[in-house]
This record gives structure tokens, C-alpha cells and sequence, in this order.
């Protein structure tokens, strides 16, 4: 009885200590929240997110009569991506640029709400009109969410893209 009292305690004590997880630090999920809420505050604090958490700052207004995007419309679009960071130095800020296509003459062309890009951008360009340029401040789970894409961009970062659009 003894010795199956004592295998009992030791298995139980095994089986404590090896269902204890270590701390290892905030998730990424909680380091982008950080992150993003940090910049906000930083460079934007008077914006409100669309209900999605997508952030849509006009940094050019669209001529005169210019139309509002909608889903279906093809659209051209020059832009450079960023991925939110903090630096020591700096604070937070735009960090990596991972795209641009700024010093090309052909723009990127694409349909709204098709699905093709992010769903950031099906979004954001939503609320643009023809010719307008804005900054899109992009969550992880309308980017690329907890997928590493292309080595650039890891899971659970933030974008932020400085877009200039006009239809065709």
C-alpha cells in the first residue's frame, strides 16, 4: 500500500509538472495589438477605425466630381507597404518597406471585392474615390493574418500602405 501510495504521488507530481507551461512572453497576436495601438496614438490619434479595424486616412483629396469606389471596379493603384515596427530609437513607426511599385510606370491593377489582394485593400479602396491617395493602416487579420508571406512579412503584422488610385 505504501508503494502505491508513493507511485501515485510521483505520477501525480509527473503529471503537474509536465502540464505547466513556461511563460515564454506575449503572443505575437498581443505584440501586433501593442504595436498597433502604440502607433495610433503616435501618428493618429484622432482617427476612429471602420468597424472591420481598418484605417483609412486621406492624405490627397480626389478632384472635384470624382467618383467613389465600389466593389466591381477595376482600379489602378500606385502604393508602397510598410510592416508597423517598434525601434528603440524611434518608437514605433514604419518599419520594413516590403513592396512598392512607386518607381514604376505601370501601376498594379485590380478588381474590388474579387478576392484577388488582401482584404484590406477590397476594403479600403471602398472608401476611396478616383484620384484620391490615403494612407491604409491594415490589421493582421485583413492582411496576411498568422501566415509568414514571402519571408517579409511575418504572422500578425500590422501593414500600412500609402496608396494613390485612379480608375482606368
Amino acid at each position: 500500500m505504501k508503494i502505491r501510495n508513493s507511485l501515485l504521488l510521483i505520477a501525480f507530481a509527473v503529471l503537474a509538472i509536465s502540464s505547466c507551461k513556461k511563460s515564454t512572453g506575449p503572443s505575437a497576436q498581443e505584440i501586433e495589438t501593442t504595436l498597433l495601438a502604440k502607433y495610433i496614438a503616435k501618428y493618429h490619434s484622432t482617427v476612429s477605425p471602420k468597424a472591420s479595424g481598418l484605417y483609412v486616412i486621406e492624405t490627397k483629396a480626389a478632384p472635384a466630381g470624382a467618383v467613389a469606389l465600389k466593389n466591381g471596379d477595376l482600379v489602378n493603384v500606385f502604393y508602397s507597404g510598410y510592416r508597423i515596427e517598434d525601434n528603440a530609437t524611434a518608437g514605433v513607426q514604419d518599419g520594413f518597406k516590403f513592396d512598392s511599385n512607386l518607381t514604376s510606370t505601370t501601376p498594379f491593377s485590380f478588381t474590388i471585392g474579387q478576392g484577388k489582394v488582401i482584404a484590406g485593400w477590397d476594403e479600403g479602396f471602398t472608401y476611396m474615390k478616383d484620384g484620391s491617395e490615403s494612407k491604409l493602416i491594415i490589421p493582421s487579420w485583413l492582411g496576411y493574418g498568422d501566415a509568414n508571406f514571402s519571408g517579409f512579412i511575418p504572422p500578425y503584422s500590422t501593414l500600412v500602405f500609402y496608396v494613390k488610385v485612379t480608375k482606368p
